[in-house]
């Protein structure tokens, strides 16, 4: 492993080598809940507390079937009274479906909404300019600002950044012709990993409770909330103990093209056994992060490497949160 390697581990998931970027997102959809009950019926479906939601703050949170198996990791907010979850396109059509068959009879309305918006992320000055001039103000970390031209969020992990879902008529009137947008999402891809922050993909659909993703580190379970699909499991998970694994930040010096699901083994002895399940990654720089899940005990610096690929080898590196109780 080269110096430059080295490194980079030394710095952990630090994200002061991602430069200054603006980019398309054509990975995100979005579910609108409209109508009287819209957040008493979300209330019940979802781990977060949906009655903390005010005008400007964002909640992280996910949607699990009766099992406890997460379908989809969504991050929700108000918009013109309505409710807005928007979570990356794996997971979006099992929780569509299940939000539609549970919803039929709460006064709700419940619409795929991803066409009427268009996503643009990014960090830097150019960015919070652009911020500025449709909002009139960059956003508290952690919350947003939303006006009929659409909404903004602002993330604090792994460095300050920020979400834009424009109106698609707001997207088509806006002077975007001096910035320069890019169409490669891998940045922002980049910094939900080294955030360690998941998302669901059709191959992970139903596959881990919300635990295993380290969603209760990010604030996104409440276990003080009343019933929701799935609580009973992910009660039990916290309070019996029972969960045994967890999501790691690991990177590799290549750039590579991984699939979401795909195996990843651990070395025991001198044979390798099954070590753990890829969530996402991203390449960058002739290098490729990615979020996986593991064993709960697994160390940093331990290696992994892929199944189909073995020559791939992987270093676990910290998390930028601790998964202590």
């Amino acid at each position: 492993m080269s110096n430059q390697v080295n490194n980079h581990e030394s710095d952990g998931n630090s994200g002061e080598l991602i430069p200054d970027f603006l980019c398309q997102i054509p990975y995100l959809r979005i579910i609108n809940l409209s109508g009287e009950q819209n957040i008493s019926y979300l209330q019940g479906q979802v781990t977060a507390d949906i009655n903390n939601l005010s005008q400007d703050n964002v909640l992280l949170s996910c949607h699990c079937d009766a099992k406890g198996k997460t379908l989809s990791v969504f991050n929700t907010l108000l918009w013109q009274e309505n409710l807005v979850m928007i979570m990356h396109q794996g997971g979006f059509q099992p929780s569509f479906d299940a939000l539609k068959k549970f919803g039929v009879f709460a006064k709700t309305e419940i619409e795929d909404k991803t066409s009427d918006f268009k996503f643009l992320a990014g960090k830097g000055q150019s960015t919070q300019a652009l911020i500025e001039k449709l909002f009139g103000a960059i956003p508290e970390t952690n919350q947003s600002l939303s006006n009929d031209l659409g909404f903004v969020i602002h993330f604090s992990q792994p460095e300050s950044r920020y979400l834009i879902a424009l109106t698609e008529t707001s997207f088509e009137n806006v002077e975007l012709d001096n910035l320069e947008i890019s169409n490669d999402a891998q940045l922002w891809q980049l910094m939900d990993i080294k955030a360690g922050i998941p998302h669901i993909d059709e191959a992970t659909s139903a596959e881990f409770i919300p635990q295993m993703m380290n969603l209760q580190a990010l604030n996104a379970i409440s276990f003080s909330k009343g019933c929701y699909m799935g609580q009973e499991t992910v009660a039990r998970s916290k309070y019996l103990g029972k969960n045994k694994r967890a999501a790691f930040v690991l990177r590799t010096s290549s750039a590579l093209d991984l699939e979401s699901g795909a195996t990843l083994e651990s070395q025991v002895g001198e044979n390798w056994r099954r070590g753990g399940t890829l969530l996402s990654s991203a390449s960058y720089q002739n290098e490729t992060w990615a979020l996986a899940v593991l064993a709960n005990d697994t160390a940093v610096g331990a290696k992994l490497r892929m199944k189909d690929t073995p020559d791939t080898v992987f270093t676990v590196q910290p998390l930028p949160y601790s998964l202590e109780e």
